[in-house]
């Protein structure tokens, strides 16, 4: 058996080296909007800079993943490398579409399931729902990005997902694993390393690696199984 994202690390690890330089530059980003807020948020006690930092971080973490996995495509699919931007406008749309499908896909479905089998349980549900979103998209963000057809890509990535459980345990494991550091880890540890700019740089740094390599991997998975040697522009067919 074959185990995506295990045996081709190598690969998977090589094809993102290339994005080193852009990703140093987005944790220094972040780091700086880290300094800045916290530089406001002490002089006053409104929750305006709070809300502010968060909706710029996560407009940010958007636009920029919509790069990186944008050019993860070209450098897999050795496709001509747009500008930034034009790659930024050519991705996001779809991203964001798809991230929004998802949470109307999977929200619905356990807010269902709590209420019959565990009506009083609410952060279970919570958690629930954040760990499959975690998961759901493994093949789902490589077809976005690569079809850029946000509807087809989400129902054929979790097609395939559940077609391929066995084989992508190592890739369902490390999405896992961000939900865990995300949700126990990082409020875990908090207490001790403090809520600074460099731990939240940190935090950064490891869900964006751990995000690029899941992506990467399974986009390989993709090239590999789903299309032949038309590229991503050729004909597509589920096996």
């Amino acid at each position: 058996m074959h185990i995506y994202g295990l045996h081709d690390a190598k690969r998977a690890i090589t094809t993102i080296l290339p994005l080193t330089k852009f990703i140093i530059g987005y944790i220094a980003l972040t780091l700086f909007l880290d300094i800045f807020f916290s530089g406001i948020r002490s002089g006053s006690e409104m929750k305006g800079p709070i809300v502010a930092h968060f909706a710029l971080s996560t407009c940010l973490s958007y636009i920029v993943m919509s790069f990186f996995l944008g050019r993860l495509i070209e450098l897999i699919f050795n496709l001509r490398p747009l500008p930034a931007l034009g790659l930024i406008r050519k991705h996001l749309p779809g991203y964001l579409l798809a991230t929004l499908l998802l949470v109307l896909l999977v929200t619905p479905v356990f807010m269902v399931l709590s209420a019959i089998f565990f009506p009083q349980n609410h952060q279970a549900l919570f958690y629930t729902i954040l760990v499959t979103l975690k998961i759901l998209p493994i093949y789902v963000f490589p077809l976005v990005f690569i079809t850029g057809q946000a509807k087809h890509a989400v129902f054929t990535g979790i097609k395939c997902l559940a077609g391929n459980v066995s084989d992508s345990l190592f890739l369902i494991f490390l999405s896992t694993l961000v939900f865990l550091f995300d949700s126990y880890l990082v409020p875990a540890l908090l207490p001790a390393i403090g809520n600074s700019p460099a731990a939240n740089a940190l935090i950064v740094t490891c869900n964006i690696c751990f995000s690029l390599y899941i992506f990467t991997a399974a986009t390989w998975v993709m090239k590999e199984k789903i299309y032949s040697d038309e590229g991503p522009e050729g004909h597509m067919t589920v096996h």
